[in-house]
C-alpha cells in the first residue's frame, strides 16, 4: 500500500505517492499533530450561505474537505442550515416546509447573492465552464431542490461517518423562515401562541403577527417531532443535532415575559423565584422559551431511537451561556461563535472574558467556535492570527473542545494547522513561529522562509465582506503601509520557487493591487462629493479593477482553483467592479446601460441580493430590470436576431423608466447626453399591431415597431438627445397607441466634450 504524503497548499490538499507498509494512510509527523489529542471535540465548520462557500460545493469538494480536516487532526464536521435552506426541509401533516434555494448565480438571494446572465462573461470568467455557477444540487428544477440538497448532504454525512468523523448539523429554530406560517397555522389555536408584527433582523418588517408552536402541547410537540424525525431519517449519521438561534431580532429571541403563554409566564416566575439573578440573564425570556424547543428536540430524539445522536444548542457570542445553563436541560452542550473577533477582541482571548465559559463549563460541555476569517469585513487576504497558548486557553475556559468556522479554504491552512497542533500531546501550545517554520519547510521548500510565513500570518491585511451589497463597505485605510508591507514580504519570498511560492507571490501582488485600485476609487468618490469633477475623473482614469480581478483569477488558478475562489470572482465582479462602473457613470466616463429581462427573487432569503446583471460579449456591465423592479410584464424572444432583444418589457399601459447610474440612486452630472432606446417586437406578424410613442428629453416619436424594424425579432434603436441643466436623471416613457409598448434596453452616454 502507498502512504500518502500531504502538502497543505493553501486549502488544496496535494497528495504525492510514497512507499509505505500495510498500515492505513497517515500523514508524516511534520504534518500530523503528534501524540494523543488533549481535547475531545475538534470541529471544522463550513457555513452555508455564500457563492464563495460550501453552498456551491459538489460531493467531491465536500469529501476532499472532510478528508483534509481529518488529516489535520480534526474529528468532526459541522454544517448549519438557515430556516430557508432546502437541506433542512421536512413535512408536517402532509405539507412540506416552504424553503428557498441553494444560492447560485441565477437562483437564491441569501446574504447579498447577486445574479448574472453568464458567469463566463465576467472579468476573469474564463475560470468557469458553464453559464451558471453553483452546486449541481442548486441547479435542479425548483420542485426537486429539497430532494437534491438532501441527497447531496446525506452523502456528505455518510462519507464523514465512514471516516469515523462526528457530524454536527445545526438548524435554525427562531427565525420567521424556521417557523413557517403555512405549517404552524395547521396547529389548533391552543397549540400555538401569537406574537406581534415587528421588524425582525435580516428579513425586514413582518406585516402581520406570527404564530409560534407551543411545544408543551401535544400538537405543538408533534410539529417539532416531525422536524427532528424528518432530519434524522434523512441524515441518520448526525451525532450532534444543534438547536440554533440568533442573538436577537427573531420572533423567539425577542420574546418578553408578557409574550409568553400564560402557563409559561407562571413557570418563568417560579424559576426566577428560585434564582432571582436569572432574570437579569441576557434575553432571559427568549432563552427560557428556546429551552422549551431544546426539550422538545430531546424528547423527539429519544422517541426516534437515535441513541448515537445528542441534542446541542448554539448561537453567536457567549452572552447566552449563563441563561442557557439556567433554562436548558442539564447536560446539553452549548456552542458559541466567538463573534467579537471582528472587533479584534475575541472572548476566548482574555482570562476575564473566558470566565463565563469556565463558569458554565463546570456544569455542562461548552464548545467555543473560533473564526479563521470573517464574513463581515475580514474575508480575504490572510486568516486571523492563530491564538497563542491555545490549549491552555481552552483549559482555562473549561472548554470541551473547539471548532473553526470558515467559508473559503485557501489560504487558511496555517490557521487550521496551528490550532490543531496546539491541542495534541506532542505539540501542545506550539508557538506560532514553530508552526510557521514547519509550514515554510513543507510548502515553500525550506524553513528559511519561516520569517515570510510568520510576517504574513501576523501582518498581511484582511479585508472584504460577503454579507452586503458592497464587497468593501468601509474605507480601506493605511493603504501605503499595506502596499509597502506586501513589497517587503515579496522580497523575503523572492528566492522561493515552485507553484506554492507563486501562489503566495500572486496573493501578495493581488492585495497590493487591490488596495491601490480601491484607494483610487475612494479618493475619486471623495473628490466628486467635493464637486472636484476633473480630479475625480483623473483618478478614475487610473482605476482599473478589471486588471485586479484578472490577477485574482490567475494566481488562484495555480494548483487548481477552488469553488470558493470561483465564488469570489463572481463577488468581485458584482459587488466591487459594479460600483466602479457606477462611479464612472456618475462622472460621465462610461455609458449607463440597462437591459430588461425576467429576474429571479427569493421571498425567504435573508438580507437578499437586490441586483441582477447582464454582462455582454465585451464584458460590459448592464443592470437587468424585470417585473420586480419595474412592475411591467417581461417577455422572452429567443428567436431575436440580437442578444439584447431576446428579453424585454411590455405593457398595454404607459411604462416610465428612470435612467441614472446603476445600482443605488445617484445623479448624473449636468451636460449633454445621447439616449439610445433599444426596441424589439417579439411576436407581431404585420405592421400596425404594436404602435407606441417613445418620449425622452423633451422629444417624442411614434413607433410602429414591426414596420420600422422590418419585421418581428429584429432589434430597433431610437436615439434621443438629452440635456441636463443640473444634476439629475432622465425619464423615458413608452405609451401604447395600439397593442403593447415594448422595450429591451436603454443606453445613456455622455456626449464627448460635454461639460
Amino acid at each position: 500500500m502507498k502512504l500518502t504524503k500531504a502538502l497543505f497548499v493553501s486549502g488544496c490538499l496535494l497528495v504525492l505517492a510514497g512507499e509505505a507498509g500495510a498500515q492505513a494512510p497517515v500523514l508524516p509527523t511534520e504534518n500530523t499533530p503528534a501524540g494523543q489529542p488533549l481535547v475531545a471535540e475538534r470541529i471544522v465548520f463550513n457555513w452555508h450561505n455564500f457563492l464563495s462557500g460550501c453552498s456551491t460545493w459538489n460531493l467531491a469538494d465536500w469529501t476532499r474537505w472532510t478528508e483534509q480536516s481529518q488529516k489535520l487532526g480534526y474529528n468532526a464536521i459541522m454544517v448549519h442550515a438557515y430556516g430557508n435552506n432546502p437541506m433542512a426541509g421536512f413535512t408536517f401533516q402532509g405539507q412540506p416546509k416552504p424553503v428557498g434555494y441553494l444560492s447560485t448565480t441565477v437562483k437564491g438571494r441569501d446574504w447579498s447573492t447577486m445574479h448574472v446572465n453568464d458567469v463566463r462573461r465576467l472579468v476573469g470568467g474564463e475560470v468557469f465552464d458553464g453559464p451558471v455557477f453553483g452546486s449541481d444540487a442548486g441547479m435542479v428544477p425548483d420542485e426537486r431542490r429539497v430532494e437534491a440538497a438532501q441527497a447531496l448532504m446525506s452523502k456528505v454525512f455518510a462519507d464523514a461517518a465512514g471516516r469515523g468523523m462526528g457530524v454536527y448539523f445545526a438548524v435554525d429554530v427562531d427565525t420567521p423562515s424556521a417557523n413557517p406560517q403555512e405549517l404552524v397555522t395547521l396547529l389548533p389555536k391552543q397549540a400555538r401562541f401569537e406574537v406581534g408584527a415587528k421588524p425582525y433582523a435580516n428579513v425586514g418588517k413582518i406585516a402581520t403577527s406570527l404564530w409560534l408552536p407551543n411545544p408543551d402541547t401535544p400538537e405543538g410537540y408533534a410539529y417539532y417531532c416531525a422536524e427532528v424525525a424528518g432530519l434524522l431519517n434523512v441524515y441518520p449519521q448526525i451525532t450532534k443535532l444543534v438547536v440554533w438561534f440568533r442573538r436577537g431580532g427573531t420572533p423567539w429571541m425577542e420574546l418578553k415575559v408578557a409574550d409568553l403563554p400564560p402557563a409559561w409566564q407562571k413557570e418563568f416566575a417560579a424559576e426566577i423565584a428560585r434564582t432571582p439573578e436569572a432574570e437579569a440573564c441576557w434575553h432571559s425570556a427568549g432563552l427560557f422559551a428556546i429551552g422549551k424547543i431544546v426539550r422538545a428536540f430531546e424528547r423527539a430524539r429519544k422517541e426516534c431511537g437515535a441513541k448515537n445522536t445528542q441534542i446541542v444548542a448554539g448561537t453567536w457570542g457567549f452572552e447566552f451561556l449563563r441563561g442557557s445553563d439556567r433554562f436548558f436541560p442539564a447536560g446539553v452542550p452549548l456552542i458559541g461563535l466567538d463573534y467579537d473577533v471582528i472587533h479584534e477582541r475575541p472572548q476566548l482571548g482574555t482570562a476575564e472574558s473566558r470566565a463565563v465559559l469556565s463558569e458554565v463549563g463546570a456544569h455542562r460541555p461548552v464548545i467555543p467556535i473560533i473564526w479563521a476569517h470573517h464574513d463581515d469585513g475580514h474575508y480575504i487576504g490572510r486568516p486571523y492570527t492563530p491564538f497563542s497558548g491555545f490549549y491552555s486557553k481552552l483549559v482555562d475556559a473549561r472548554a470541551a473542545g473547539f471548532g473553526i468556522i470558515h467559508w473559503t479554504t485557501r489560504p487558511l491552512d496555517l490557521y487550521f494547522a496551528s490550532h490543531a497542533r496546539q491541542v495534541f500531546e506532542g505539540t501542545k501550545d506550539e508557538p506560532l513561529r514553530a508552526t510557521c517554520d514547519a509550514f515554510a519547510a513543507q510548502v515553500l521548500g525550506g524553513p528559511g522562509f519561516g520569517e515570510y510565513v510568520s510576517r504574513w500570518a501576523t501582518e498581511a491585511p484582511r479585508f472584504g465582506r460577503e454579507t452586503s451589497d458592497y464587497f468593501i463597505d468601509r474605507p480601506l485605510t493605511h493603504v501605503a503601509s499595506v502596499i509597502a508591507g506586501c513589497g517587503e514580504r515579496l522580497l523575503l519570498l523572492e528566492p522561493a520557487k515552485g507553484p506554492n511560492a507563486e501562489y503566495y507571490k500572486g496573493l501578495e501582488r493581488f492585495i497590493a493591487a487591490f488596495y491601490e485600485t480601491h484607494d483610487l476609487f475612494q479618493r475619486a468618490q471623495a473628490a466628486l462629493a467635493s464637486n472636484q469633477v476633473a480630479q475625480a475623473r483623473a483618478l478614475m482614469a487610473q482605476c482599473r479593477p478589471e486588471a485586479v480581478i484578472k490577477q485574482f483569477a490567475a494566481f488562484s488558478s495555480i494548483g487548481g482553483m477552488t469553488r470558493g475562489e470561483m465564488g469570489l470572482v463572481v463577488s468581485l465582479n458584482t459587488r466591487w467592479l459594479a460600483y466602479t462602473v457606477r462611479l464612472r457613470q456618475m462622472l460621465g466616463m462610461e455609458p449607463v446601460r440597462y437591459n430588461f429581462a425576467p429576474t429571479s427573487h427569493d421571498p425567504l432569503a435573508q438580507a437578499p441580493g437586490r441586483f441582477t446583471y447582464f454582462f455582454d460579449a465585451d464584458h460590459k456591465v448592464w443592470q437587468t430590470l424585470g417585473t420586480e423592479e419595474t412592475h411591467a410584464e417581461t417577455f422572452d424572444a429567443p428567436s431575436a436576431d440580437e442578444e439584447l432583444g431576446r428579453h424585454g418589457l411590455q405593457s398595454d399601459k404607459p411604462i416610465t423608466l428612470t435612467v441614472r447610474p446603476i445600482l443605488h440612486k445617484a445623479a448624473l452630472l449636468p451636460g449633454d447626453y445621447r439616449l439610445r432606446v433599444l426596441l424589439l417586437d417579439p411576436d407581431s406578424t404585420a405592421p400596425g399591431q404594436r404602435v407606441f410613442t417613445v418620449s425622452a428629453g423633451g422629444a417624442s416619436e411614434a413607433v410602429d415597431i414591426f414596420k420600422a424594424a422590418g419585421g418581428a425579432n429584429r432589434l430597433l434603436e431610437r436615439v434621443f438627445p438629452v440635456t441636463l441643466l443640473k444634476p439629475g436623471e432622465v425619464a423615458v416613457t413608452l405609451t401604447p397607441v395600439k397593442g403593447k409598448a415594448v422595450v429591451s434596453g436603454l443606453v445613456l452616454e455622455r456626449v464627448e466634450g460635454a461639460e
